[in-house]
């Protein structure tokens, strides 16, 4: 494998942030919630950004979190805001007129998703629970991807909905491309190089 000059330089992907995009996080970006993080930014403007980390699922079920939600899925940590509150993306549009995040994703749910899901009345339907989600206030994200924390990146619905959280992280880092690679070779937690 050839390095690249100066390993621990990270290039921009030339992608900005917007909603329905992904920050992946850097290998060397080492905070608890955010080590090997991929993140769904749910709205990005001037005011605020909201993520759901995509990749860090829990010990705790749906239906543990909300008993009255039939739901036996695993939740993923969302991020460390309101993290007693639940978040959802999937794949179906139902009634209303809120735009996708990206091409067959959506944020939020209902109780008529909820009865879809309970139910199992839509085999294509796919799914994910979040408790608390990730949160920048104004310019914070921007500061961060400047200090070379994050890349922004665009991956589509298969990516998201059936991608296992284990190994989420890499298929995201190999679909950068190739000049990211190097970054596989890295330890999971830089202090036990």
């Amino acid at each position: 494998m050839r390095f690249p000059t100066d390993f621990m330089k990270v290039n921009s992907t030339g992608l900005e942030p917007a909603v329905g995009r992904v920050l992946i996080s850097v290998p060397f970006y080492n905070d608890i919630f955010f080590n090997r993080a991929v993140v769904l930014l749910t709205d990005y403007s001037p005011e605020s950004t909201v993520g759901l980390i995509l990749n860090k699922p829990s010990d705790s079920t749906v239906n543990e979190i909300i008993p009255s939600i039939k739901i036996d899925e695993s939740v993923y940590l969302g991020g460390p805001v309101l993290s007693e509150m639940l978040f959802g993306i999937h794949n179906h549009r139902h009634g209303g007129n809120e735009p996708p995040l990206l091409k067959n994703v959506y944020v939020g749910y209902d109780d008529i998703l909820l009865a879809l899901i309970e139910n199992d009345a839509i085999p294509q339907l796919r799914y994910k629970f979040f408790v608390g989600y990730s949160g920048w206030s104004p310019g914070q994200l921007d500061d961060e991807i400047s200090r070379s924390m994050w890349v922004v990146s665009q991956e589509n619905e298969e990516f998201i909905f059936n991608t296992s959280p284990e190994k989420m992280w890499e298929t995201a880092v190999k679909n950068l491309g190739q000049e990211y690679r190097h970054w596989l070779s890295f330890p999971k937690h830089i202090e036990d190089n």
